[in-house]
């Protein structure tokens, strides 16, 4: 029932149940009062209807959210498109703002569909941010137009002062859609050569996906590299029932 559930729906599935919980509380934390709860022992299948309940409105409320920042986001892109217009005439660049869009969309790599790809996706958008000299106040908007549908999740989290900013639209991007790191660890170790993919090619995504574990872990020396193989060593030797409730720590962090 609370399989991939978040900690906002458990905690409004605990206050359906009037269970207290407080902002310590984890995700691991709140399903387990949840299910040590005299409802849950009384009648699991009244609490999975309020969990489907919950689940639904969550689902219509985000989905009217979704259509919110769509506007927005058209509002943005068209005060973005009449600044541009009104600069042009300064001679700061000969490119048109689409003109750009159309180039880095032929230089970057295509929107990942899996979480450890994000990273690689940076690399070669930045890659064609410098091969085409791309200003810096254009950098963000040309981001959130490859992004298409998926910028409404972003600029639900960010402030409209920074929809500007390049590097803070991409901290959002990478929180959002980003891997844990025991998902990144088994992605790369799961990691096959797509077949219009050269090896040269494989070898940079490898390198890419496997510096940006290493970041997330924080290592950045030698001594905390060694450590880190170790550690994940003793992790493939836990039983399933340790190993999942630390990914589920890790994952509530």
């Amino acid at each position: 029932m609370f399989k991939g559930a978040r900690k906002d729906y458990m905690k409004q599935i605990a206050s359906e149940l009037n269970l207290e919980v407080n902002e310590k509380n984890t995700l691991w934390d709140i399903i387990e009062l949840i299910k040590n709860s005299e409802p849950y022992r009384e009648n699991s299948e009244s609490v999975k209807e309020i969990a489907d309940l919950v689940t639904e409105e969550r689902k219509r409320h985000e989905q009217s959210q979704v259509e919110i920042e769509k506007l927005k986001l058209e509002l943005e892109v068209a005060k973005a498109q009449a600044e541009i217009k009104n600069t042009s005439c300064e001679g700061e660049s000969q490119d048109s703002l689409e003109t750009l869009i159309k180039s880095v969309r032929t230089l970057t790599v295509k929107l990942p569909t899996k979480q450890e790809n994000w990273v690689f996706f940076f690399s070669s958008l930045e890659r064609a941010f410098s091969t085409k000299n791309v200003p810096e106040k254009y950098k963000a908007e040309i981001l959130l137009n490859l992004l298409g549908e998926r910028a409404s999740n972003v600029i639900t989290y960010i402030k409209d002062d920074d929809l500007s900013d390049y590097l803070k639209v991409k901290d959002i991007v990478l929180r959002e859609f980003q891997p844990t790191p025991s998902s990144c660890l088994e992605n790369f170790r799961k990691a096959t050569r797509n077949h219009n993919e050269t090896y040269m090619m494989f070898a940079s995504r490898l390198i890419t996906n496997f510096d940006y574990y290493l970041k997330l872990r924080d290592v950045s020396d030698f001594e905390s590299l060694k450590q880190l193989i170790v550690s994940d060593k003793l992790h493939q030797t836990l039983d399933r029932e340790t190993a999942s409730f630390i990914s589920v720590r890790e994952s509530d962090k």
